[in-house]
């Protein structure tokens, strides 16, 4: 598995927990915003928990830009 797709597989995750969804809804063209309702507050828990997760900071502004995908949120984590 490479790095890529583990951390896609986390944000995944991580987004279904903060979203109450099942992880299997959780799809990498989803906008955390416009398709998964997440306020600015959840992307900040996000930010926390990748944060947790991979001991890398993460831009949190980048996560709540308009039309952040959860894919888009393994690319930055991957380039933090």
């Amino acid at each position: 598995m490479s790095t890529h797709t583990s951390t896609l597989a986390l944000v995944q995750r991580l987004v279904a927990v903060i979203a109450e969804r099942p992880e299997a809804d959780i799809l990498p063209a989803d906008r955390l915003v416009e398709d998964l309702n997440l306020d600015s507050l959840q992307i900040t828990e996000l930010a926390q928990k990748l944060e947790s997760e991979t001991g890398k900071s993460i831009d949190e502004d980048l996560l709540n830009a308009d039309g952040t995908t959860v894919a888009r949120c393994a690319d930055i984590t991957d380039a933090a």
